[in-house]
């Protein structure tokens, strides 16, 4: 069965309508998804409605912005079953990215790249949800790079030159959330993060697993073969449950569509075991 259960629309950062990218994982054969825009619930109802037309089983989701080590993760909340502190969160959380994005364009004024809040904004599909990547796509768009990575890379990683340090809520502070909210818990692509010695990737899954912590995505197009494979390991031997997703956002090269990432073995005892009445 073909499943992926961590795509992005216009409601954050993807370049696709909830309609849009449901109808193109369909098309891509996709039986199971989940819509995880960032820290939002605003595309939900209308991906959900293109998915039931098309026959295809949907699953309600939230991807989380986290502060953990010193730096940002994201967990997934998968199926949760009261929405309603998650408009909360996101109301309050429009105002802090928006008072991030006024900062970050003001680092880009201070190297001569001027107006990109402007255009920035003008990227984005919610306007209540300015993240990096709206930069990146603004600094694609005018030629300043010639990719989103030379973006993120040049200016905007962790520790760039446009970089604003946010912080987002804890790990147990997420966890509390998901937890009240009855959703399951999902670390995204763990393969994608590096921390500050002596913190390493297992020292947040074994929290993640202390605190409740579900599954981890295994297989996603955020990771290289070989964090797949690692991360196939990983999960076995620390009993996490297996998710995957493309983390799809539009038009970034090397990256999967709804999904088109490397499938789950099927050995893998997976997230859906927990989401059967979702």
């Amino acid at each position: 069965m073909r499943m992926d259960l961590h795509v992005h629309s216009t409601a954050s950062d993807g370049v696709w309508s909830p309609t849009e990218v449901v109808r193109k994982a369909h098309a891509n054969g996709v039986e199971v998804m989940a819509l995880t825009d960032h820290d939002t619930v605003a595309g939900l109802a209308e991906a959900r409605k293109e998915a039931e037309r098309l026959g295809m089983r949907f699953i309600d989701g939230v991807e989380l912005s986290v502060s953990w080590g010193n730096r940002t993760i994201h967990v997934v909340s998968l199926g949760p079953k009261k929405f309603e502190p998650y408009r909360e969160l996101s109301e309050s959380l429009s105002r802090q990215r928006d008072q991030r994005a006024r900062t970050i364009a003001a680092k880009f004024d201070a190297m001569g790249i001027y107006n990109t809040y402007e255009q920035a904004l003008a990227l984005a599909g919610n306007k209540l949800n300015l993240s990096r990547r709206h930069f990146a796509l603004a600094l694609l768009e005018r030629g300043t790079v010639g990719s989103e990575d030379e973006a993120f890379e040049k200016y905007l990683k962790d520790d760039g030159p446009a970089y604003v340090k946010t912080e987002w809520m804890t790990l147990p502070e997420a966890m509390r959330f998901i937890r009240d909210t009855e959703g399951v818990a999902v670390m995204a692509h763990p393969g994608r993060y590096s921390f500050p010695a002596p913190l390493t990737t297992i020292d947040l899954l074994e929290e993640f697993k202390a605190l409740g912590g579900d599954a981890i995505e295994v297989t996603t197009g955020s990771h290289f073969e070989a964090e797949n494979e690692r991360y196939t390991r990983v999960a076995l031997n620390m009993g996490f449950l297996a998710s995957t997703g493309s983390d799809y956002h539009g038009f970034k090269p090397g990256r999967p569509e709804p999904g088109m990432q490397e499938p789950l073995p099927d050995y893998l005892p997976t997230v859906l075991d927990l989401l059967k009445d979702r």
